[in-house]
């Protein structure tokens, strides 16, 4: 049988896939018996760098639940010529609904509106300019990053009646057109004509904080900002400062640059920011899917099969010879 190391503890939706099949280990904060594992299962808050590698000398696959996989040295995987995969299309459909339920939590002001019902009546959030909420029709949405779920997000906004913009560099101008979006050929564009921007790239050394206070200036005044794609692309200082003085309407955020946060965080001060703790893949249907997509790959390559979704594709052959 398989072994196979959990740092998080397996789905009981997706238990019967090791059955006869493999021996989970872990997930224990010891690290008792890593050694023997020949797979390892990661979530998204554990390091899995050359150290960690080290301890299972026996490993042949790491695979990573979910899409982002900044915390994974893949290059050490590869230098190791270990497999790593992961689950792109697996979160895809519950994170663009989620893109979508904060969407219109901030701009229709739902949160407040709820909470100022409960403390203090009904007629409590009337009669102030500010308790208004943004009318999504004929608005425009500025994706940046058009990938699997910038693309369903998209869709969502045209549902809306909305103009869509994106700016993605790696997407072909005819891929954008068949989606009925307008491809914008630098962010400056997207970000100056869009009342909504939402991020969906991932993060890399260009864009850890590429919105910074430069490109909060740059959005529209009154605009919202989403992102449920990676904490660390933002710098949370210069948005606190956009939001505090004004330009900023609102924002709606899954996902911070450093987690869990902490009650005193800046960013958890403001009325008009909805805030969710990095949970919008974490739905019954889109976490299953994530495991079974996950637990089918690593098994896969334990049994000699090519993978669907590997990081590190180039070692593939080399590692059969």
């Amino acid at each position: 049988m398989f072994k196979i190391w959990f740092d998080d503890y397996l789905l009981p939706s997706c238990a019967h896939m090791l059955a006869g099949v493999a021996e989970p280990l872990g997930p224990s904060s010891t690290l008792a018996g890593i050694e023997e594992a020949e797979a390892f299962i990661c979530p998204g808050n554990v390091r899995y760098d050359a150290a960690r590698m080290d301890l299972a000398p026996k490993l042949k696959v790491i695979a990573r639940l979910g899409v982002g996989y900044d915390n994974i040295d893949v290059a050490a995987a590869t230098a190791r010529r270990i497999p790593v995969v992961y689950a792109p299309d697996a979160p895809t459909i519950s994170t663009a609904e989620h893109a979508w339920a904060l969407v219109l939590a901030v701009a229709k002001k739902v949160v407040t509106a709820n909470a100022t019902l409960h403390a203090a009546g009904w007629h409590a959030f009337w009669g102030r300019e500010e308790s208004k909420g943004m009318e999504l029709y004929a608005r425009t949405l500025g994706l940046i990053g058009l990938g699997r779920i910038g693309s369903r997000v998209a869709r969502f906004g045209q549902a809306f009646d909305m103009r869509v913009l994106a700016f993605d560099p790696h997407i072909a101008p005819e891929r954008a057109h068949a989606l009925g979006i307008e491809l914008v050929p630098s962010l400056e564009g997207v970000l100056r004509e869009a009342d909504i921007v939402s991020l969906h790239v991932p993060v890399t050394p260009e864009t850890r904080h590429f919105m910074n206070a430069e490109r909060f200036a740059q959005m529209k005044r009154g605009a919202i900002f989403i992102n449920v794609a990676r904490g660390a692309l933002v710098d949370e200082q210069a948005l606190a400062d956009a939001l505090r003085s004004g330009h900023i309407g609102g924002a709606g955020l899954d996902v911070f640059d450093g987690e869990p946060i902490a009650p005193s965080h800046p960013l958890l001060a403001f009325d008009n920011v909805v805030v969710t703790p990095h949970v919008a893949s974490r739905t019954v249907a889109g976490h299953h899917r994530i495991w079974e997509t996950t637990l089918t790959q690593a098994l896969q390559v334990l049994r000699g099969q090519r993978p669907p979704h590997l990081l590190n594709p180039e070692i593939w052959e080399v590692r059969r010879r």
